[in-house]
């Protein structure tokens, strides 16, 4: 095994062993890892402000990555050209930046595939097994790749791996290692600073959902205009007056207590679209022009509450009930673990009328929501024409 003490002393005498002397040992790589041992006390001085400087960068975009790596590749040529003279000789210059070269490629090929490949999937094994290769072969065509450009200089091809050894060959792996091993340390810094980022992002996200949801409880025109024909029907219907405070006390309660959760059963969210269509029937003189079909009997689910309202409202709000045809029609549908929406309604064309109206904030909050709880498991398709409103939602309620 090659000591310390002994690459110092070695390296010391390098220039003049190159000069005077018919092998050769490749300096590039010893004279790397010279630097980089008398560097290393220093460097781990250094990796707390390595990590405050990555925490401001946390937002780790493309730009910024990019510009990371850019920054280490010049400081660690700066350090590596510590002394320029070594460099003049062109001999000397084209294996400083050959050895600079394959500690890149090592660098690279850990940050890129070992790591992502084996070592995030917890294939220790396999990774240890590819980092040993990935290292010999990386440090035997470095080798090559330098008793290549003494040849060329010398224009001496015989004997061309003569001065081969093992213990050159472990020397210049344990200059690969380091390269490998600050490979591995940046893409699990970067990976953690994303993760970090991610779950900031998604607490802000659901932060912002929960608000949404909270503002979304209670819509000031529905409980006035409510509140108004039950007072009309106080005089003419009685019973139906008091069968629709109940269930608008039901649509309280349900909106005070039952939505805090994450979660609620399909049957009380149903329950809830019920009572809230039946109330919203209140204003129509014609109860037969909306169409409301749910399924008798379905599994009783769990589904994120208040999704399917502001399509509702929505519907009612902008629906025409004139033509003959029905105005707002709902159908719920459910198939193993999906939940099937759709909601259609006639309105009134006009030159002056954008489908653009037909969103607003809380369809842009369902949106929102959809996509932090129900990522890459729902599918919303939104369609306006020919003087009718569609919409298909689709919730695929597996894992909740």
């Amino acid at each position: 095994m090659l000591y310390l003490p002994n690459i110092i002393v070695y390296l010391n005498c390098f220039p003049e062993y190159l000069n005077h002397t018919e092998g050769f040992t490749l300096s590039g790589y010893q004279l790397i890892l010279h630097i980089n041992f008398c560097r290393l006390h220093s460097s781990f001085a250094r990796l707390t402000e390595i990590i405050d400087f990555c925490r401001e960068l946390i937002v780790m975009s493309k730009r910024n990555i990019i510009l990371l790596h850019v920054f280490t590749w010049l400081f660690a040529a700066f350090l590596n050209l510590r002394d320029v003279s070594l460099l003049k000789n062109p001999e000397m210059l084209a294996s400083f930046l050959l050895s600079t070269f394959f500690m890149a490629v090592s660098f690279y090929l850990f940050y890129l595939f070992a790591v992502p490949g084996y070592l995030e999937k917890k294939r220790y094994a396999l990774f240890f097994l590819v980092a040993f290769l990935l290292l010999t072969i990386i440090t035997f065509l470095g080798y090559t790749s330098l008793f290549l450009v003494k040849a060329i200089f010398s224009h001496n091809f015989y004997d061309f791996y003569g001065p081969y050894s093992l213990k050159m060959h472990l020397s210049g792996m344990s200059v690969m290692l380091i390269a490998a091993i600050f490979g591995s340390f940046f893409k699990v810094l970067l990976n953690w600073l994303n993760a970090m980022n991610q779950k900031e992002i998604l607490e802000k996200e659901k932060a912002v959902s929960e608000l949404a949801l909270l503002k979304s409880k209670v819509n000031p025109h529905f409980l006035f205009n409510t509140l108004n024909n039950i007072d009309a029907l106080i005089f003419f219907d009685p019973e139906k007056a008091s069968r629709s405070l109940l269930k608008l006390s039901d649509i309280m309660r349900y909106m005070s207590y039952e939505t805090v959760t994450e979660f609620v059963s399909l049957s009380k969210e149903l329950g809830y679209v019920c009572n809230i269509v039946e109330l919203y029937s209140l204003r129509i003189s014609d109860p037969g022009l909306i169409r409301l079909d749910i399924p008798e009997h379905y599994p009783d689910l769990d589904i994120a509450p208040m999704l399917f309202i502001p399509f509702i409202e929505n519907a009612f709000k902008y629906a025409s009930f004139k033509g003959g045809h029905p105005g707002f029609g709902i159908s719920f549908r459910v198939e193993g673990k999906k939940v099937y929406f759709t909601s259609e309604n006639h309105y009134n064309e006009s030159p002056s009328s954008s489908v653009s109206k037909y969103g607003g904030t809380g369809i842009a909050n369902v949106r929102q929501r959809l996509e932090h709880i129900y990522r890459g498991r729902y599918s919303l398709d939104i369609n306006a024409g020919d003087g009718l409103f569609r919409v298909e939602l689709m919730i695929d309620t597996h894992g909740d």
